[in-house]
């Protein structure tokens, strides 16, 4: 009886410490993927291509509103050709899939020049796939829809 009781303590007292490791790093980790996303939608207002060569992973595809998939060095010459004078994300949600992998989604809105000189003013919710690779959440994929006004 007294064993089973130890046992039961044990098993309490671990549990509460794994949950109370886990929170920490899952509210850290969302709010990094917050703020990561932040930056990349200020990236529209400087086309600070540096910044958003740090947050795509090294394979990173992208699709776009019109279904064109786009490489890494694709996306970042886009952005060094693109203008714009509003570019915001918001209604962001977190999904952490595990601690190496999770899922961010959003509402991003911009208003600009595109690379081709065409008028931009829209409103798109996106899927950002990230991966934690050596201590740094990279985007690996990145899909937007347009939403229609």
């Amino acid at each position: 009886m007294r064993r089973v009781a130890h046992v039961l303590a044990l098993s309490v007292c671990l549990s509460a410490l794994a949950l109370a490791q886990t929170k920490p790093a899952a509210g850290g980790a969302e709010k990094a993927l917050i703020d990561i996303e932040h930056r990349w939608a200020a990236v529209g207002l400087t086309a600070d291509t540096a910044t958003l060569d740090a947050i795509l992973a090294a394979n990173f595809t992208g699709t776009n509103t019109d279904g064109a998939v786009e490489t890494r060095s694709q996306a970042l010459a886009r952005t060094k050709a693109s203008k714009f004078t509003k570019s915001e994300s918001s209604d962001m949600k977190v999904t952490l899939l595990n601690p190496t992998a999770a899922i961010v989604t959003g509402v991003w809105t911009g208003v600009g020049t595109g690379p081709k000189g065409e008028k931009i003013d829209t409103s798109e919710r996106w899927t950002d796939v990230f991966v934690n690779q050596a201590g740094a959440w990279k985007c690996v994929t990145s899909q937007s829809t347009t939403i229609k006004k």
